[in-house]
């Protein structure tokens, strides 16, 4: 037996970039660390870190600075002669955003086109309007998709990694998943 043992020969298992012998990194034991997992994969926090993703050209300039509540009280003045109705105005926190028809924000210069077009009556051709109508759709079903809303099958599952660890808590009856890497 000891002979055919040192004959046999053990491949070595291909490491991870991490030194684990897993393709990604793993879990670990506790709650905080299936979370971050959750984040880094996209299924907490979305593409943007939890902000709606801005709509426009390729080389627009996506800048979420410009979406953010303004105070006016730190902008407006008031003047010596100025009513409490003013007053009033001039503290409030206003929010001005860019949003097309179908309720999706934009980026400023995006918008700025979009408001030519109304003005001047004219738009895209019927061709590329209708291939941005059919790229909503299915940016939208991949939405749904994405975050549970809409079943992969007809048995009423939900599609997607949270959606597959309530499949297998629904399948244990327990309220907690063994992860095993």
């Amino acid at each position: 037996m000891e002979e055919l043992a040192k004959e046999v020969k053990e491949d070595e298992p291909e490491l991870g970039y991490d030194g684990s012998t897993a393709d990604k990194v793993g879990v670990g034991r506790g709650l905080s660390s299936f979370i971050s997992m959750l984040k880094t994969t996209g299924e907490i926090t979305g593409k943007h870190g939890g902000k709606e993703e801005l709509r426009g050209r390729a080389k627009d300039e996506r800048n979420y600075d410009n979406y953010e509540p303004l105070d006016l009280s730190k902008v407006v003045t008031i003047g010596k002669n100025a009513t409490d109705k003013d007053e009033e105005l001039a503290a409030r926190e206003i929010k001005l955003e860019y949003r097309d028809k179908h309720g999706r924000l934009l980026t400023q210069k995006e918008a700025y086109r979009d408001l030519c077009y109304q003005f001047h009556g004219h738009g895209a051709s019927k061709k590329k309007e209708e291939k941005r109508l059919t790229q909503i759709a299915r940016e939208q079903a991949e939405a749904r998709l994405a975050s549970g809303q809409v079943s992969a099958a007809r048995d009423g599952t939900t599609a997607g990694t949270l959606g597959a660890l309530k499949a297998t808590q629904k399948a244990t009856g327990k309220a907690f998943i063994v992860h095993k890497t």
